[in-house]
């Protein structure tokens, strides 16, 4: 009897031993998890999480009003008050504008009355209706799903990280310009490399970008060289991948170095600006953003391209033989080494070894219009060819600001509207209250207040070999002024309704005013006026548009 109550002894210690060295396993992974949380992403804004692209009903009540559900959804998601100002209206696009304007003066008053105070909890909300459908005149402009963008082929170069952040939205993103808005492609196509990916996260990848209907190819770049040596390396690949298309039929004109946070808001535009040159030809465009994107040294003005830069295939087989593009071991061979940033070291090598010059199609800055005093953002009214670092820059999440395209059109993405009660829409960004009044100068008359600021115009030079072509809408520029202080709602979320409506929800948070990081609109040395007037409770406008 003695031998099996030992080995019963021994049994039982051993499973305590297992149990001690499971529980030892568990707590250094919860210390680990918990104890060493990495580094802020640039992603990082204090916005929420992304929405789903489709009304969700949240509400119990079968009664309930879809607005009513809508607004139980954003206080849920979005951590706001149960009790909360709101505001809802109806739009209706007609397209009765012969072109874009940098403002839309509309002749109706926005908000008749002050936003009604709901509690989301109580039945009395339930009957809660949006008013009656408001006109708002636009420019007839194509739709995403009128686009083709078959002559495009994009490379970017990133981590899977970086697309998995935040629920995957670089890849909402990218669905906006690179699909048709209904889960097709337009045509472009994309060869996506994702450094030191393992199988699973390139498949994982691949999964998603066919779910919204991207035409992808997803590689994994498991070598050592930085960010700037791999976007040179993707002038190979994406040589190969248009010969590997030439074959099947689908030959591209145009291929496209971008960042992965590079938007393209107005493929439609675009594709009509490059249009203007001849891609037979060796073809070298760069799509700066805003003045970040630019550079000035010694009086000279510089882009290298901000990110966004296109060359037609002679051009491309170009790049591909010169010497400070190959990594041989030369000294040439400087992107090996990770000097300066990639789109900088295209440039170097083509000025260098070649008689190209860079041909600039800008976005928001322009430098040659000599107003450098005044920025002009996302709020200036401009309809942008692109935008750039727009998490970082601005916490902005395009796929939501660009639904609204899909109703009304790529002209309409940005686009002010001047309500005769002091309120201004910046479509998909904000909506701004200017309470004590609000005017808009046209931007040639603003010289003369630029000259009371001590703001000399002066000629800006431009490098030599830069050609900064002209852009459509360039001198239909406006500048809002204002007295006191001005209430700004931003866009937090949007989605499709079941008619094909989309829901547009901007929210002015409780507490002291947040800075976002976009250009102050104020007058250059305006030091009296106030940004933004702090509020003690969250507060929602809801724009519906109708089909």
């Amino acid at each position: 009897m003695i031998r099996p109550l030992y080995l019963a002894g021994r049994l039982r210690s051993f499973q305590i031993l297992a149990l001690f060295l499971v529980f030892c396993i568990l707590l250094t992974s919860y210390r680990s998890y918990h104890g060493n949380h990495p580094p802020p992403s640039i992603y990082d804004y204090t916005d929420g999480n992304t929405a789903e692209t489709r009304l969700n009903d949240t509400s119990t009540d079968p009664k309930a009003s879809e607005e009513f559900r809508y607004l139980t959804d954003l206080v849920h998601q979005y951590g706001l008050t149960k009790d909360i100002p709101w505001f809802a209206q109806r739009i209706r696009p007609t397209f009765k504008s012969s072109s874009r304007s940098s403002m839309t003066k509309v002749s109706t008053r926005f908000l008749s009355h002050g936003l009604c105070r709901v509690r989301t909890e109580d039945d009395e909300g339930l009957e809660l209706r949006a008013e009656k459908a408001l006109q708002l005149s636009v420019s007839k402009s194509p739709t995403p799903d009128q686009i083709d963008a078959s002559s495009l082929i994009f490379g970017i170069s990133t981590s899977y990280d970086r697309i998995v952040y935040s629920n995957v939205s670089l890849i909402n993103d990218w669905a906006r310009w690179l699909t048709d808005g209904k889960g097709r492609s337009n045509g472009a196509s994309l060869v996506l490399s994702l450094h030191h990916a393992s199988k699973v996260e390139v498949g994982y990848v691949s999964t998603k970008m066919r779910e919204v209907g991207i035409d992808a190819v997803v590689l994994s770049n498991d070598n050592h060289l930085d960010i700037t040596a791999r976007y040179v390396e993707m002038v190979r690949m994406l040589t190969h991948r248009n010969e590997e298309l030439t074959k099947e039929g689908q030959e591209k004109n145009l291929l496209a170095l971008v960042d992965d946070d590079v938007f393209f808001p107005s493929l439609g535009r675009l594709l009509g600006e490059v249009g203007k040159f001849d891609a037979r030809k060796n073809l070298y465009l760069g799509m700066p953003s805003e003045a970040a994107d630019w550079t000035t040294e010694n009086n000279i003005t510089m882009t290298y391209g901000g990110g966004a830069v296109f060359f037609s295939v002679p051009m491309a087989a170009t790049l591909s033989k010169l010497p400070c593009l190959k990594n041989e071991g030369s000294d040439e061979a400087a992107y090996s080494q990770g000097n300066g940033q990639w789109d900088e070291l295209l440039y170097s090598c083509v000025t260098r070894h070649t008689n190209e010059d860079l041909d600039v199609i800008p976005s928001f800055y322009v430098p040659k219009d000599g107003h450098y005093g005044l920025r002009t953002g996302y709020e200036g009214g401009v309809q942008p060819m692109t935008l750039h670092h727009y998490k970082h820059r601005h916490r902005f999440e395009p796929w939501k600001a660009h639904m609204v395209t899909s109703l009304c059109g790529e002209d309409c993405f940005l686009q002010r509207f001047w309500f005769k009660d002091g309120w201004i829409l910046v479509n998909g960004h904000t909506i701004s209250h200017y309470p004590e009044g609000v005017d808009v100068t046209p931007l040639k008359k603003s010289s003369l207040l630029m000259t009371q600021h001590n703001r000399e115009e002066r000629e800006v030079k431009t490098a030599k070999r830069l050609i900064v072509d002209d852009v459509e809408g360039r001198n239909d520029r406006n500048i809002v002024s204002w007295t006191g202080a001005k209430r700004t709602w931003r866009l937090i979320d949007a989605r499709i309704g079941a008619n094909g409506a989309v829901w547009q929800a901007y929210v002015k948070r409780r507490g002291p005013a947040i800075s976002y990081g976009d250009d102050d609109d104020r007058l250059p040395d305006d030091k009296v006026h106030t940004q933004e007037k702090p509020s003690d409770v969250d507060s929602i406008i809801v724009l519906i548009w109708e089909p």
